[in-house]
């Protein structure tokens, strides 16, 4: 028996175990999670309902189509991997056709269009993360199994309600399914699938540093995430072996695992070589991504038998203070660190004094304090696109300052880097590895579709996104509404249906963000606040400090680099249509230091969300220009999206 299933096997091993043999084995499993709630009576009797059911109905697929039932797979109860914890839909069958029936069972006489919602979420997330179903064809159903049931009509989701202990839309579509002729698919293998998915970044820091497992991502993104991380281990074992210094740039674009590659590749030398031993250090100058990771390693340390072992705010830091010991350089045998990540390196400041023409960057601190040491690497992640801070420099000025910060050490530090940079390095010999190269984003498989359809918002052109966001809507929903009470309703109504509530490191998160120049909403999370900014993201959603409550927001410098599962997003006032154009404000308080800060921070604001967004907005006509873009007022979502 598979540990991630209640209860799994052949339709023939189903037909064999008895009533409460089953319930005890649910009942088992259900005790071995650490995340789940109390067993209800309720769920007890549900199991009952769904083991009657199915083998009734299973039996008669069996009896009308002449099927041996030692072909086919069922599982009850298996745990969706990423998924907050959140057990898949209540039964899954795969066939040796290369289907896969997703059923999920009500004891109600309705289903709500968020329990419509789950069933579709739950297969849709199998067909896309469970490498076993990637290529099988997926079906769902909802089985309505209270007497004098309503059935519901619905264009990707079947209803269904017993006829004499049978699900007859089940039989029918099983029946109908085991009449192809190929029936190739080994349906034993299927238990045997990983999800193949990207973790959230706190999900991800939990798993390699508590669980010393790297996330697993075979897709080739994943792949090239697995081979980045080697390569910097390698390059570290090889510095310190023989003496060697190394500057690596890694480029990836937005959502391609950059910061998780960092932090994997921390957390992997100290769990090789001791934290004692090995003193890394994982950089960045987006300070409240480092007080929630350092939150996060907190909080979970306290509840791990590993806990004791890492001190968050020596393993990640912000740059801020890590710089304030470098720019002493009578310090610099102070620190120990010889492996150290620069997380957003572009951030680094041109100057390190602005009030002084001739001063030098930070890369030439870096680089000087490098160019002394016995050994070391400095790993400098990059990417562009969201730049919503003053002195933050192009990815351009940040190379060109690292050609001249390089050149004044000559041979002392090897130069490593993809080829699309070389060319800003000519005075510099660069060993060129395209391992370093992250092109393709883990995230979400509609990622790239999202990050046009938010281009295509920023520029005006309705249409453009309006064809994406028919596209995006069957994976992932954009919603529209004027009422806030109405998002809050509709996003408690969605987690506690779709996720049950935990304490996992992957709990779903709803929340809500607002422009910093976008004028009065709630109560903002001030980015400087560890107190608030770190717990606003990590605790479980009952705390009083949870993003859930939904009672306080973050602005785009408080959830850069971070995400929500549904983000609910205030459309501020600093960026509004009129004149058939998204323009800025013409009232100064609205207004940001360089226009382009305002892109920058929506660009951040709008794609903040794993699984969905939700717009509330004010304005009249930028109201009516997002609903254009193909935003679904929140009235209208069960027609358009369930």
């Amino acid at each position: 028996m598979e540990p991630l299933a209640g209860w799994s096997g052949t339709w023939e091993a189903f037909f064999n175990v008895d009533k409460e043999h089953f319930v005890d084995q649910l009942v088992a499993f259900h005790a071995s999670l650490p995340w789940t709630d109390e067993l209800s009576h309720a769920q007890k009797e549900a199991w009952i309902i769904e083991h009657e059911v199915m083998k009734c109905t299973l039996k008669h697929v069996c009896d009308i189509s002449g099927f041996s039932p030692n072909k086919a797979w069922i599982v009850f109860e298996q745990e969706l991997v990423g998924e907050g914890g959140k057990r898949a839909a209540d039964v899954n069958l795969v066939i040796p056709t290369g289907d896969l029936f997703v059923v999920e069972f009500k004891h109600k006489l309705a289903a709500s269009d968020h329990e419509i919602w789950r069933v579709r979420f739950d297969l849709k997330t199998m067909l896309r993360f469970h490498s076993e179903s990637i290529a099988l064809e997926g079906h769902c159903f909802l089985a309505l199994t209270k007497p004098g049931a309503t059935a519901f009509t619905h264009d990707h989701v079947t209803c269904d309600i017993p006829d004499n202990g049978v699900l007859p839309a089940l039989s029918n579509a099983l029946i109908n399914t085991l009449t192809k002729p190929q029936q190739t698919y080994d349906v034993l293998k299927w238990q045997q699938g990983d999800f193949y998915r990207q973790p959230s970044i706190l999900h991800g820091t939990v798993q390699v540093f508590f669980e010393e497992t790297i996330p697993t991502l075979k897709t080739s993104a994943g792949e090239n995430i697995e081979n980045a991380r080697a390569n910097l281990l390698t390059l570290y074992q090889n510095a310190k072996a023989k003496n060697k210094r190394y500057v690596v740039v890694v480029h990836g674009r937005p959502g391609a695992g950059k910061t998780l590659l960092g932090i994997s590749v921390v957390a992997d030398l100290v769990n090789t070589y001791g934290a004692e031993h090995c003193k890394p250090v994982f950089l960045s100058g987006n300070g409240p991504l480092v007080q929630v990771l350092q939150h996060t390693l907190d909080y979970h340390g306290k509840r791990s038998n590993k806990g004791s072992l890492f001190d968050g705010r020596a393993l990640i830091e912000d740059l801020i203070n890590f710089k304030r010991t470098l720019k002493q350089q009578d310090r610099w045998s102070e620190i120990e660190e010889n492996f150290v990540v620069f997380d957003e390196a572009q951030r680094a400041w041109e100057k390190l004094n602005s009030r002084d023409v001739n001063s030098e960057s930070e890369l030439h601190l870096f680089c000087n304090w490098l160019a002394q040491k016995e050994f070391g690497v400095l790993v400098l992640l990059v990417g562009d696109g969201q730049a919503i801070y003053r002195n933050e420099m192009s990815l351009e000025s940040m190379l060109l300052a690292l050609e001249d910060a390089l050149h004044q050490h000559g041979d002392r530090i090897t130069t490593i880097m993809p080829e699309l940079h070389t060319h800003y390095l000519r005075k510099v010999n660069v060993c060129k590895r395209e391992v370093f190269n992250l092109k393709t984003p883990i995230r979400q498989a509609y990622t790239e579709e999202l990050d046009r359809w938010i281009e295509a918002v920023l520029e005006s052109n309705a249409q453009q996104a309006k064809a994406l966001a028919s596209s995006l809507s069957l994976d992932y929903p954009l919603m529209l509404t004027k009422s806030k009470s109405d998002a809050d309703a509709f996003a408690k109504e969605h987690m506690n249906t779709l996720h049950q509530d935990n304490i996992k490191s992957d709990a779903f998160r709803v929340g809500w963000l607002m422009s910093s120049q976008g004028g009065s909403f709630i109560p903002e999370v001030n980015a400087k606040n560890a107190n608030l900014v770190g717990p606003w993201y990590v605790e479980p959603p009952a705390s009083h400090l949870s993003c859930c409550q939904l009672n306080t927001a973050c602005t785009e410098f408080a959830s850069q680099g971070l995400e929500l599962s549904l983000a609910l997003l205030n459309w501020g006032n600093d960026l509004v249509y009129r004149n058939g154009q998204l323009s800025l404000s013409q009232e100064r308080r609205f207004r940001r230091a360089q226009d382009h800060y305002t892109y920058g921070s929506y660009r951040v604001l709008l794609s903040r969300g794993r699984n969905g967004l939700i717009i509330k907005c004010d304005d009249g006509e930028t109201f009516e220009f997002l609903k254009a873009c193909g935003m679904i007022e929140l009235i209208e979502t069960t027609k358009h999206f369930l």
